[in-house]
């Protein structure tokens, strides 16, 4: 198993286990035990199976002649590429989708349904319903002690675990957290065990029915949209614009044929994503990872400038990602209910604009997208007023 984490709105579809909040960890004593002995154990770590359905929300796939329900990284491109859970029952007559190439997919979709660790199956028990028409308990990290070298030698044992229900690990907070398909308390346990409390914070993909969701009223297909008429054609005038002074980048560089600069890396051997071309990349210099003809990297820091039109970057000067303080994304928040908030959301995706990365937001439409020097957000705010759209700008 091994998840690339740079961060971004796509991991905020993961949802926390049936009982996940807590105190706040206490201080680790000592410094974390890591290495070989440490990375055995995590491979002995339980792989739970709810005894009662679970719920899911995610991307659903069109996967050969099946659906694959997108747990872990999702890639953001058309059609998005990600790895998960065989899906079973899945009606695509049943929900709203887009299709781009022959294949069909399903953004922010809430599915109840069981869950089968070794058979890798999610089979589907109810309707589906929109993501957006229901409110989660929101998942809190509590706060730790550990500084960024401890989390990244942390990060190395999980990731040099090949274990399929292991999605991936970041810090945060002071905290490691690791993210798995589905936990019952077992794991956070077994992990509590190897590192001692207060070290690592387990989240669950999968939400067991401990902690349900509530329905938003009215539904979603009942909801007006905050403007109706052109708005359309008015995305479609939306700017894209270019970066032509060195700006700060931090990704992942994939090698399928083209180098790219991946924002959100899909959990696979080798990974797979989507991004900006990058022009010019010279493998010789850096460290990088081999398998079956592909190329990758960790997180990089680079500078850059970003061609819109030809959705390409080219380094100018590599950084060193370690010294690099990063500032906090500030917290925004709207009063969009939830239809609306997902009826902007599909209007800005169905531009299908290779710069946008991702989105999500609470009360307000967060928008990612590769770059944006002010007149994206302004362009949102023309169409929609503002406090609707916020953009988050990946470069710079």
């Amino acid at each position: 198993m091994r998840r690339i984490a740079i961060g971004g709105l796509a991991a905020a579809i993961l949802l926390g286990t049936a009982g996940c909040t807590g105190p706040a960890p206490a201080a680790p004593a000592a410094p974390i035990p890591t290495g070989p002995a440490v990375q055995a154990q995590l491979a002995e770590l339980p792989s739970p199976a709810p005894d009662s359905p679970v719920l899911a929300v995610s991307t659903v796939l069109e996967q050969d002649d099946g659906a694959l329900l997108c747990l872990g990284a999702v890639a953001e491109s058309a059609p998005p590429q990600c790895e998960g859970l065989e899906l079973l029952g899945w009606d695509w007559a049943a929900f709203e989708h887009t299709e781009t190439g022959g294949v069909r997919w399903a953004q922010g979709v809430a599915i109840e349904g069981t869950y089968e660790p070794e058979a890798r199956t999610f089979t589907q028990t109810g309707e589906p319903m929109s993501a957006a028409a229901i409110t989660m308990p929101a998942i809190e990290v509590p706060q730790g002690s550990l500084d960024a070298a401890a989390i990244e030698a942390a990060q190395r044992d999980v990731e040099a675990v090949d274990r399929a229900d292991v999605l991936g690990s970041y810090g945060e907070r002071g905290t490691l957290v690791v993210e798995v398909i589905y936990d019952d308390g077992t794991v956070q346990a077994a992990i509590d065990a190897i590192y001692g409390p207060g070290v690592a914070f387990v989240i669950s993909a999968l939400r067991g029915s401990a902690a349900p969701p509530t329905v938003t009223e009215p539904p979603l297909d009942t909801a007006a949209p905050v403007i109706t008429g052109d708005t359309e054609a008015r995305l479609g005038e939306l700017p894209t614009p270019s970066a032509t002074e060195p700006v700060l980048a931090v990704g992942t560089v994939l090698d399928n044929g083209t180098p790219m600069l991946c924002y959100n890396v899909a959990t696979s051997l080798p990974p797979q994503c989507g991004g900006p071309e990058v022009v010019g990349w010279d493998w010789s210099a850096v460290e990088y990872e081999e398998a079956n003809g592909v190329r990758w990297t960790d997180a990089v820091a680079m500078m850059v400038t970003y061609d819109a039109a030809a959705h390409a970057v080219t380094p100018v000067e590599m950084l060193d990602l370690a010294a690099l303080t990063m500032p906090a994304r500030e917290s925004v928040s709207g009063n969009l209910d939830a239809a609306t908030h997902q009826a902007v959301q599909d209007e800005i995706w169905s531009l299908q604009r290779p710069d946008v990365l991702g989105s999500g937001g609470d009360g307000i439409v967060e928008i990612e997208v590769v770059y944006d020097d002010g007149s994206i957000q302004a362009g949102f705010d023309e169409i929609y007023g503002p406090g609707v759209v916020h953009v988050w700008s990946w470069l710079g």
